[in-house]
């Protein structure tokens, strides 16, 4: 139920006049929609599903809402009682979004009432699945908003035999592992059911397949066996998924997220991808800088990112995105030295890149697993898991860790093992920084074991400091790339301006040089 587009008022008018009032309106085209979708007129009286065609509204009490289902079935969601709490309706012609709610009530599930009346249940993934499902007689419930699946929902199946039947694409598969992990423990058994290639979801199985619902059965069944007798499922369940994701990158569909630097991004398939990023360099290198110009590139995509630091706070790191829009140095702003009339301006423009930025200003008993769970708020907020930036790996207390570290070699690797488990269970990319001392070359083995990617940030000069030049030539360099070549690009600092920018092709073998030569 993608695309879903809630009120977050509560309702002032009468939900089961405004139910009976569509239910008089099903006729013709909706009736037409719903037989397309395999959905049975007796179905429909049995759900009480309604239509609004027309654009005249209507009032109910002081309420007014005509027009807002407006070429829309309307599907009502009850209470145990039978009372209904929420409407949920689906455009027949496609507009967006697909489908509205009218209340936002998500802690409900559709169909719940027949949880009392059974100790198997399909949990599907959209009111349509439920539908197909209740008209073969089989017990189905779905939350009423896709991915949507909560905490309040899970105490409702405590005890439930409950086969996840969610869509058949990398979005469903993987919120089907996660509605697998909340249920653990709490439901009786759980099995994750994998639909047939090309058929979309439970809606599409049962208007294209023959013989639907013995079909469907025999699925289960099959599921249920497969579980039990092998545990580890064989790569071949995996092919399609995996052939999905190849298709993808194949068609250009399926690529990282740029970090604003062209030539990184090439040398890293398209940008950032799930896995854990080391940028390590001395004290002073311009991690913190290079992370938040990298932070803010992803944010002015309106891809949601967290930005944790254990290292400066939130005000210290909006005075260096705003000097960046300025144009000037990040001192004039820390200092309170900078044109109010500039700061204004560039607030202006930051306020784009904010509304998908979330700082995270954390201190010493801040510890990982409050910041993990902060985070997965967000996430629900932002409808999907954020790009997670962190500074630093080293100031991350150890409260939390299954044993006290003995070495900062230990606290790293521990750490980075739990960053990297993260990344993966979420799927999105953990770029962190780590300051390493002059003259040490490697990262703690286990620690560069758990990355994907490690880039060294370093100065093109020795002598000097970034606050003492103007442009401070740098080179970042590739040295682990789990899945690509190694690489290095030439960066420039521009401190008058707080940006690193690309260097031209013909200063980049200065850099070089001088890198080596350091």
């Amino acid at each position: 139920m993608t695309g879903m587009n809630r009120s977050a008022a509560k309702p002032s008018f009468d939900l089961e006049e405004l139910v009976a009032h569509y239910q008089k309106q099903l006729t013709g085209e909706a009736l037409h929609y719903l037989q397309r979708r395999g959905i049975e007129q007796e179905t429909a009286e049995q759900y009480r599903i309604g239509f609004e065609a027309g654009k005249i509204g209507f009032y109910v009490q002081t309420g007014k809402i005509g027009g807002y289902f407006q070429n829309r079935v309307i599907i009502p969601i009850v209470d145990k009682q039978g009372l209904p709490i929420d409407l949920i309706g689906r455009s027949i012609d496609n507009r967006d979004p697909k489908y509205k709610a009218l209340v936002g009530e998500e802690d409900y599930l559709f169909n719940e009432s027949v949880l009392e009346q059974t100790e198997d249940v399909v949990l599907c993934g959209g009111v349509f699945d439920v539908l197909s499902l209740a008209q073969a007689r089989l017990p189905a419930v779905c939350p009423p908003v896709w991915m949507t699946f909560k905490e309040t929902h899970v105490e409702k199946l405590r005890h439930k035999r409950v086969f996840v039947c969610l869509g058949n694409d990398e979005l469903g598969r993987r919120e089907s592992s996660r509605v697998q992990e909340l249920l653990q423990g709490i439901s009786k058994e759980t099995f994750i059911v994998n639909l047939p290639e090309s058929i979309k979801d439970v809606n599409d199985f049962f208007v294209r397949v023959q013989n639907p619902l013995d079909t469907f059965i025999q699925l289960l069944n099959e599921t249920m066996e497969e579980s039990l007798l092998l545990p580890i499922s064989p790569d071949v369940k995996h092919i399609t998924a995996y052939t999905e994701e190849y298709m993808k990158r194949y068609r250009g569909q399926s690529t990282g997220i740029p970090t604003g630097f062209d030539s990184l991004d090439h040398a890293l398939f398209g940008g950032l991808r799930t896995g854990l990023y080391y940028i390590t360099g001395c004290a002073s290198s311009g991690k913190t800088m290079l992370m938040k110009q990298m932070a803010d590139e992803i944010a002015s995509r309106q891809i949601p990112v967290v930005y944790v630091s254990w290292d400066m706070t939130a005000f210290e790191l909006w005075a260096r995105s705003i000097a960046r829009l300025i144009g000037t140095e990040p001192q004039l702003v820390l200092s309170g030295k900078a044109s109010p009339e500039d700061v204004s301006r560039a607030n202006k423009q930051y306020v784009h890149i904010s509304k998908w930025m979330w700082t995270i200003e954390c201190t010493l008993e801040t510890a990982m697993d409050r910041v993990f769970a902060t985070i997965e708020r967000i996430a629900g907020i932002a409808g999907r898991t954020p790009v997670v930036f962190i500074d630093h790996l080293n100031r991350i207390p150890t409260t939390g860790l299954q044993r006290q570290p003995q070495s900062v070699a230990e606290h790293q690797t521990m750490l980075a093992y739990v960053l990297k488990q993260w990344s993966r269970e979420n799927d999105a990319p953990v770029i962190t920084a780590i300051p390493i001392d002059l003259g040490v070359e490697k990262l703690p083995e286990g620690a560069e074991a758990s990355a994907d990617v490690v880039l060294s940030l370093t100065q093109g000069r020795t002598e000097g400091t970034v606050e003492d030049d103007s442009e401070n030539p740098c080179l970042l360099q590739l040295v682990k790339h789990r899945n690509g070549s190694l690489a290095s690009i030439p960066l420039r600092f521009l401190h008058c301006e707080a940006r690193f920018e690309a260097m031209e092709a013909e200063s980049a073998g200065e850099v070089g040089a001088e890198s080596e030569g350091a």
